[in-house]
């Protein structure tokens, strides 16, 4: 595998670049905002340009890691968000990793950059479970019978002392289209920055003054993966490997603008094995394929 790893390495596929962890069974891909995680073979035109984006993230994957087939999705992350996505190396990877999400046993922490500041929070963290409705596409906080249980639990991290802009952490235990934006916007009133779908008033004067806000870019990055795996031989062969994505340059820098500080696992990104941070993973013959870089004025703690 270190031939294809090295190869990985060079940058000479475009999507291939994405990718931050490998072992013989997965791969993981720090997701760009504006990707459909969806690939398709209809030939509509509307439709055929965005999603022969992920398909050609599949073949380039295959190629590049040298695979007998195309990696298969093991999940989604919407359009708009960044952040980790499984690919799973075989069709077996495939069905265990699907049950593990579909059973949730797979933890998802996410990051967003939301409007508000401190004192928009009722406290330090809490708990989200309101219900969703889904009419004609579009979402909702619902009541009726045909409403879908939603979780999701949010501790905020930190505000900044200029504008009202907060980070939260946020732990997704069901996976509703739209679930984050919705329970963030209409249940903590606090929505995402650059959500423009759930939210239709405009971005404070403070925080237009201190940055730049890129056009059609929400700020909900899929920050951490944490699943189930077993070593073949040894007295605890299950363990739990969590894999992080850095966030995005465009993330970073807003953080830095509005003095909000960033931890350097989210930074960085990176791979642990029970709480413990690794480089390798040599039980999975896994490797984390990406170096520490500075963020934007060092703004990290």
């Amino acid at each position: 595998m270190s031939q294809v790893l090295n190869s990985a390495r060079t940058g000479t596929s475009y999507w291939a670049r994405n990718v931050v962890y490998v072992d013989r069974s997965v791969i993981v891909l720090n997701k760009p905002a504006g990707l459909i995680c969806q690939g398709s073979e209809a030939s509509s035109e509307n439709k055929l340009q965005n999603f022969d984006k992920f398909n050609n993230l599949l073949r380039d994957v295959k190629d590049t890691f040298a695979l007998e087939s195309l990696p298969y999705p093991v999940h989604r992350l919407d359009k708009a968000t960044t952040g980790t996505l499984l690919l799973a190396r075989g069709s077996s990877a495939a069905r265990q990793f699907s049950q593990q999400f579909q059973s949730r046993v797979v933890e998802k922490t996410y990051l967003a950059l939301v409007r508000g500041g401190e004192k928009s929070f009722p406290a330090r963290s809490g708990e989200i479970r309101d219900a969703l409705e889904f009419n004609d596409g579009r979402v909702s906080i619902g009541e009726s019978c045909a409403a879908k249980f939603a979780a999701t639990d949010w501790e905020l991290i930190a505000s900044s002392p200029i504008a009202p802009l907060s980070l939260l952490r946020l732990t997704l235990h069901t996976g509703l289209k739209h679930q984050l934006r919705i329970h963030l916007a209409h249940s903590l009133h606090t929505p995402i920055l650059g959500d423009n779908l759930y939210t239709r008033s405009s971005i404070s004067e403070k925080i237009a003054k201190i940055t730049r806000l890129p056009e059609k870019r929400i700020f909900l990055h899929a920050a951490q993966l944490t699943l189930s795996r077993y070593r073949k031989s040894g007295p605890n062969k299950h363990f739990r490997l969590r894999i992080g994505a850095p966030i995005p340059k465009d993330f970073l820098v807003i953080c830095r603008d509005a003095g909000i500080a960033l931890d350097h696992e989210y930074v960085d990104g990176g791979v642990s094995v029970d709480g413990q941070n690794v480089g390798n993973v040599p039980d999975l013959e896994g490797r984390w394929l990406r170096k520490p870089s500075s963020p934007p004025s060092s703004l990290t703690k």
